[in-house]
């Protein structure tokens, strides 16, 4: 990456952590007096990020994406929109149009039976969608790498993809550029699908790899990594801001800012 990339890369996550501090203080400024006994000092985000950044602070675990435990709902929250192309023995099929008994491609090789489908349905209040986890997230084509998906595909936002070896949420890829919260387009509903193995694994939906329907207190098929909330999202644009001078980003922070600078790069090519 040339210095004018990385010097791009400092504004542009400064620029992202301080929407994140505003939106905080917006939201804090009704409810005062409740946001200051209940949310973290500025202050104290700023320590924790300082003893991420310098040797010696003694670091502690506040800043570290969460891996291995999953807050998702084992059923919802991490499913397709309905029109997603899963691909089988005899090619890409929509989702909604898969039963029990079907075979899927998986990551870890070959074809597995579906063990069960599960489908919900997602309903707007006064034009917005309820519900953090169902948040439905558009991932235009080719942002999660080479032809990857090969289509537009739509997933809820605790809906895990697979990138450079980690499941990641897509909701926390989500760089308004590539990978963006879809607009409600006034719709009132939007239907979900989700396919559940014998064993959790990597779908191939639309030629991107995105989890199978994950049960609370399986085995996951690869290392989790996520965002927790607000703060963990700030401290994370934080470090990749400070990363032009020294660079202590963890894995979830440098695959963002990656598939972030692809998204622009297809924007420039636009």
């Amino acid at each position: 990456m040339t210095s004018t990339s990385k010097i791009d890369r400092t504004r542009r996550n400064a620029l992202k952590a301080g929407s994140i501090v505003f939106g905080a203080l917006f939201v804090a400024v009704a409810p005062f007096k409740q946001a200051s006994a209940e949310s973290q000092p500025v202050r104290d985000i700023i320590r924790d990020l300082l003893d991420e950044l310098l040797p010696g602070r003694n670091p502690g675990p506040s800043g570290d994406p969460r891996r291995g435990r999953d807050p998702r709902p084992s059923s919802g929250g991490n499913c397709f929109a309905r029109g997603a192309q899963i691909r089988t023995p005899d090619g890409y099929r929509p989702i909604e149009t898969l039963a029990a008994g079907d075979e899927v491609a998986v990551r870890s090789g070959g074809f597995a039976p579906i063990k069960a489908m599960v489908s919900h349905t997602v309903n707007s209040e006064s034009g917005k969608w309820v519900g953090k986890s169902n948040l439905p997230v558009l991932v235009r084509r080719g942002a999660l790498g080479e032809n990857s998906p090969n289509a537009d595909l739509c997933l809820t936002a605790w809906h895990s993809v697979y990138v450079d070896g980690f499941l990641i949420p897509v909701g926390d890829l989500v760089n308004g550029i590539s990978i963006i919260f879809e607009a409600v387009d006034g719709r009132d509903t939007l239907d979900f699908f989700q396919i559940e193995l014998d064993s959790h694994d990597m779908l191939d939906a639309q030629g991107a790899f995105c989890e199978s329907l994950y049960r609370a207190g399986t085995e996951r098929c690869a290392p989790l990594l996520r965002l927790c909330g607000g703060r963990s999202q700030l401290r994370s644009r934080l470090r990749s801001a400070a990363s032009l001078v020294v660079d202590r980003r963890q894995p979830i922070d440098i695959i963002r800012d990656n598939l972030e600078e692809r998204g622009l790069e297809f924007a420039r090519a636009a």
